[in-house]
Parts: C-alpha cells; structure tokens; sequence
C-alpha cells in the first residue's frame, strides 16, 4: 500500500515529516517511490506555503494532510517534466479556501480574493528560491577548495565558528573574514549568473 507524508508532529519541527499509511483511488503501485520522492523534497515548502494561507499551524497542519492525500489520488494527471512544488500550491490553495469557508464563522478568514493573492505572490517567491538555489549549487563548484569546505562545514555539518577556529588553528576573525568572503562570491556569482547584476 503507497505511503504519504503527514506533517510535522511539533511546528516548526525540521525533521521531515514521518510516513502514513493511505489509500490510492485509481491503484496504481508504480508511482508510490516517485510520488513519496517528490513529496519529500517539496514538503517543507508546501508547508510554508499553507501557513500563509490559513491562521494557525494546526489548520496549516491539516491542510497539508488533506492535499498530500489529494495529490496522492491525482498523481496520474501530475505532467512528470512539471514542477511538483507549483502543482502543489495549487492544490493548497483550494484546500485553503475551503478550510477557510468552513472555518470563517469562528473567526476572521482570509477571502478567496486575498488568497489568490498571497498564492500568486508566494509562487513568485519560490520560483525565485529555487532560481537562485539552483545557481547556488553551480556556484559552490567554482569556489575554492577551502573556500567550498569552510562553507561546507559550517552550513552543512553545522560547525561553530569556535569549533572552526579550533579545528584549523586560524582565529575566529579569521575564520568570519573566510566566510564573510566566501558568501559574497557566492551572491555574486548568482547574481551574474541571474543577470541581476
């Protein structure tokens, strides 16, 4: 039987989200590893993108579950050279509306309106997000071997500036000018490659 993701248990938790049994309409089993895949990879954005659209994370929790399961059901029609992230934002948004339909006697909802709104605005964003992450990852390549471990170790394997400092026996100015530096080539590189500068 396929699994999908439900959301975090905690908000703001950034483990990613743990697996749930569901059930597929059409019964397909050749999708489940492709679909789990791609839910994975996008879900913190799905996430982050129903939070804004709905008043509190227990509603942002639900709405996701309930589009996780809808996407799972839909997955035959998703185009396999899409953009899995976009289709999803898709689906928030109606899921969105509706829980705010239902919900807006209890309190003050956002209209349909304002949420097509804050959709389109919040797509724009991510598009850009994944623009420049895409070129961060291009520009990581071009950076100096020491350069590209610095920026490795204190992104990536989380090391303090202390730790770093430790560890390479350069001072901890030294170690923020390295990385003040690293940074910078980095903006620059994505900005060229953008053509924003």
């Amino acid at each position: 039987m396929p699994q999908i993701f439900s959301p975090y248990e905690t908000a703001g938790d950034p483990r990613p989200p743990t697996p749930t049994r569901a059930v597929r309409s059409s019964g397909d089993e050749g999708n489940e590893e492709e679909f789990i895949r791609l839910l994975a990879r996008s879900y913190r954005s799905i996430y982050s993108y129903a939070q804004t659209l709905v008043p509190n994370l227990a509603d942002a929790e639900d709405c996701v579950q309930e589009v996780s399961l809808l996407m799972w059901r839909k997955f035959d029609e998703f185009g396999r050279d899409g953009n899995f992230s976009r289709w999803a934002r898709g689906f928030v948004r109606r899921v969105a509306k509706n829980h705010n339909r239902k919900k807006r006697p209890h309190y003050l909802a956002l209209d349909d309106d304002l949420i097509d709104q804050l959709g389109a605005m919040q797509g724009g964003i991510h598009e850009i997000l994944e623009l420049r992450r895409a070129q961060l990852a291009e520009c990581l390549t071009k950076l100096p071997a020491a350069d590209w471990r610095l920026i490795n170790d204190y992104y990536q394997h989380g090391e303090s500036v202390e730790e770093l400092s430790r560890r390479t026996g350069r001072t901890s100015a030294a170690i923020y000018q390295a990385l003040r530096r690293a940074r910078l080539a980095l903006f620059r590189c994505i900005s060229q490659n953008l053509g924003v500068l």
